[in-house]
């Protein structure tokens, strides 16, 4: 048996509680701690070319820490200002 006895949802973390085990062999306290990373960049003015490089990302599992290298590996040469 393993049960989440809850979450506490910190700054750049999420710590998660556990009880696990049986009479037989004994119980015990499992803690998880989950990292918050996050990467930000901008692509293109063009909405739907974002929407299908942002689609093609979670299809890939991509992580933070390769946003930039993916978006530069994209080469978008059309990233200009819409004025």
């Amino acid at each position: 048996m393993k049960k989440c006895i809850g979450n506490i949802a910190l700054k750049n973390c999420t710590l998660k509680y556990y009880v696990f085990g049986n009479r037989s062999t004994g119980y015990g306290i499992e803690i998880k701690v989950t990292r918050v990373e996050k990467a930000v960049q901008i692509v293109s003015y063009d909405f739907g070319k974002v929407m299908d490089v942002a689609k093609k990302l979670r299809c890939g599992s991509v992580f933070p820490t390769n946003l930039s290298e993916i978006i530069e590996d994209e080469n978008f040469d059309d990233f200009q200002s819409p004025n």
